[in-house]
C-alpha cells in the first residue's frame, strides 16, 4: 500500500474514532474548569481571609480607619433577605488591610495573564498530557500552602494565589482539546469550558459559606486538594487527548465521498497549476502534478509554522490585543476592588458588603446560561466564522461599557444591575477571546497567540493597586474618578468589531471581483470516486 493510502487509512480511522465520541465526556472537563482560574473567586476569598484575621495587624497602626463587624451581624442582614448560614466571629477591616490583600490579587491576576505566554509556548511544546501532569503537582502545592497558612503566617497566600493563576491557563487550553473532538460544536464547547472557568467564583463562594458555618478555611483547602487531584488525574488519563488534535481535524476534511470533486487547477498551487495548464492533455502530467502537491504539502505546512511573526505584525493581531487588554483589565479591576467599592457605598458596613458580595455570587451562576450563547452565535448561521464573530465582539464590548456606566451610580440597588451586566460580560469575554483567536490565527500557534493576548492584559493589571490608591485618596474614598477613566478606556474596545466588519466587507468585495474576472475556459481537476483524475473546462461542468 502506498504512503498516501496509509495516511488516508489513518485519517479515516481517526475520523471514525472521533465520531464515536460521546458528548457526555465534556461533563468532567467542565467540572475541572471550575478550578482553572480560582483567582476569579477573590471577592469571596478575601472575605474569608479577613474573617481569619490575615493582615489584621495592619489595622492596629491605622485605628482611625478601622471598621469592626461581626459575622452574626452579617447573618442578621442575610437572613432578612432570605440568605442563611453564618457564624459569630469578630473581625476588623481597614483600608490598609484592603490595600495589602488587593496586592495579593494584583500579583495573582498579573501572573495569571502574563504567564499565559510562556505557559502557552510550553503547551505548544509539551502537549496536553505533560502540561496537565505538571499543573496537577503545582495546584496541589498551592492548596497545601493555603492549608498551612494562618493569621501568623499570611505570606503563604502570595505564592499560593500566584501559582494558581500561573498554571490555570494551560490547564484551560488543554481542556479545549475536548472541544476539538467535536468539530461541529467546537465553539459551543469552548464557550461552555470558558463559562466553567468563569464559574470558579463558585468554589470560593462555597468556601465562604462553609467558613461562616464554622469549618476552618485550612481544612477546606485539604478537602479541595483531594477533590481536584482525583478530577484532574481522571481527566488527564481518560478524557483529554494525550496529544493535540487540531491538525487531525483538518485532515478529516478529506473523508472519502462517493461524489466527484472539482479543484481549480490554478488553485492547487501556482507552480503545479502552470504545469497542468501546459500539459493538461497529458494524464501523466496531471497525476505527477498532484503527486508533487502531496509532497509539497508538508513543506507548505512548515512554512506556515514560521508565520507567527507575520501574523504578529497585522492590524488584526494588534487590535485583538488592545481589545482583550481593555476588557480583561476592566473585569479584573472590578473583581479586585469589589469589596472596597461596596464598602464605600455601604459606609464601610462589612455586614452589608458581605450581603451584596453574596448576591453577586448568586447572580454569577447566570454565567452557566450566558456562556453557551457564544457557541450559538459562532457555530450557527450561514456566514463565515469571522463574520459571525462580529456580533459576539459587539455584545462583549457593549456589556463592558454598560457596567462601566452603572458603577458610576452611587446606589447599592443599582449595583444589582451592574452584577447582571458583569455576569453577561464574563460569560462572553474569555470565550470570545479563545474562539476569535482560533478563527483568525493559525491553529499550530494557538497557545502562543492566546498567551500573547493575556500577556498584555497581565501587564495592564499592575495598574490596579495605584488606581485603588487613587480612588481611596479622596477624603471619603470616592472611586468615581477612576471609574470615569475606565469608562473612557473601555470605549476603545469598539475598534476591533468595527475593523472586523470592514475587513469582512472588503474580503467579500474582493471575492466578487475575483469571481467576475474568472475566464470561461478555466481548467479544473475532476477527482472521480474511483480515484481517477480528469481535466475539464468550466464550460463542460
Amino acid at each position: 500500500m502506498s504512503d498516501g493510502g496509509l495516511v488516508r487509512s489513518k485519517s479515516d480511522m481517526e475520523t471514525r474514532k472521533v465520531e464515536k465520541r460521546n458528548p457526555i465526556i465534556i461533563i468532567p472537563a467542565i467540572l475541572e474548569g471550575f478550578f482553572t482560574t480560582l483567582v476569579y473567586g477573590w471577592p469571596w476569598l478575601v472575605t474569608v481571609l479577613k474573617q481569619e484575621g490575615y493582615y489584621s495587624q495592619l489595622c492596629d497602626s491605622h485605628p482611625t480607619s478601622n471598621t469592626t463587624a461581626t459575622i452574626s451581624d452579617s447573618l442578621h442582614l442575610a437572613r432578612s433577605s432570605g440568605i442563611s448560614g453564618a457564624r459569630s466571629n469578630l473581625y476588623t477591616s481597614c483600608s490598609a488591610q484592603d490595600q495589602k490583600l488587593n496586592l495579593v490579587f494584583t500579583l495573582a491576576s498579573s501572573v495569571t495573564l502574563v504567564g499565559c505566554l510562556p505557559t502557552g509556548a510550553m503547551y505548544d511544546l509539551l502537549g496536553p498530557r505533560k502540561i496537565r501532569l505538571i499543573a496537577c503537582v503545582m495546584f496541589a502545592t498551592t492548596f497545601l500552602m493555603y492549608g498551612f497558612s494562618s493569621q501568623e503566617t499570611p505570606f503563604w497566600i502570595f505564592p499560593a494565589t500566584a501559582i494558581q493563576g500561573f498554571i490555570g491557563a494551560p490547564v484551560l487550553v488543554s481542556l479545549f482539546e475536548v472541544a476539538n473532538l467535536f468539530p461541529n460544536l467546537r465553539h459551543t464547547i469552548i464557550s461552555l469550558l470558558n463559562g466553567a472557568c468563569m464559574m470558579s467564583t463558585v468554589v470560593y463562594l462555597i468556601v465562604q459559606k462553609l467558613s461562616e458555618a464554622g469549618i476552618a478555611f485550612q481544612h477546606q483547602m485539604f478537602v479541595i486538594l483531594g477533590v481536584y487531584t482525583i478530577l484532574s488525574l481522571g481527566n488527564t488519563f481518560f478524557i483529554v487527548p494525550a496529544e493535540k488534535v487540531e491538525m487531525m481535524m483538518e485532515e478529516d476534511d478529506s473523508k472519502t465521498t462517493k461524489q466527484s470533486v472539482l479543484y481549480p487547477i490554478a488553485a492547487v498551487s501556482p507552480r503545479i497549476g502552470y504545469r497542468l495548464h501546459e500539459h493538461y492533455l497529458s494524464s501523466e502530467s496531471v497525476i505527477g502534478g498532484l503527486d508533487d502537491y502531496k509532497k509539497l504539502s508538508r513543506s507548505d505546512y512548515n512554512q506556515n509554522a514560521e508565520s507567527f511573526w507575520k501574523y504578529l505584525k497585522t492590524p488584526m493581531c494588534l487590535l485583538t490585543v488592545l481589545w482583550s487588554t481593555v476588557l480583561v483589565f476592566r473585569e479584573y479591576y472590578f473583581l479586585g476592588t469589589l469589596n472596597p467599592f461596596l464598602g464605600y457605598l455601604a459606609n464601610r458596613n462589612e455586614a452589608t458588603v458581605n450581603h451584596y458580595t453574596t448576591l453577586f455570587g448568586y447572580i454569577s451562576f447566570g454565567i452557566v446560561l450566558v456562556s453557551p450563547l457564544v457557541g450559538v452565535v459562532l457555530d450557527g448561521g450561514k456566514e463565515t466564522p469571522l463574520q459571525r464573530s462580529i456580533l459576539a465582539l459587539m455584545i462583549t464590548t457593549v456589556s463592558s461599557v454598560l457596567y462601566s456606566i452603572t458603577v458610576l451610580i452611587p446606589n447599592l440597588n443599582v449595583q444589582l444591575i451592574t452584577f447582571v451586566l458583569v455576569t453577561i460580560n464574563r460569560g462572553f469575554v474569555h470565550a470570545v477571546i479563545s474562539s476569535f483567536i482560533a478563527i483568525v490565527f493559525p491553529k499550530q500557534h494557538f497557545g502562543k497567540f492566546y498567551g500573547l493576548v493575556y500577556l498584555s492584559s497581565g501587564i495592564s493589571t499592575f495598574l490596579q493597586t495605584p488606581l485603588l490608591r487613587l480612588s481611596q485618596s479622596s477624603p471619603d474614598g470616592n472611586p468615581q474618578l477612576v471609574h470615569i477613566i475606565l469608562l473612557v478606556v473601555t470605549l476603545l474596545g469598539h475598534f476591533l468589531p468595527l475593523y472586523v466588519w470592514i475587513y469582512c466587507k472588503r474580503e467579500l468585495e474582493k471575492k466578487r471581483k475575483e469571481k467576475s474576472n474568472t475566464t470561461t475556459n478555466m481548467m479544473y481537476i475532476k477527482l472521480q470516486p474511483d480515484s481517477n483524475y480528469s481535466i475539464v473546462k468550466q464550460t463542460d461542468i
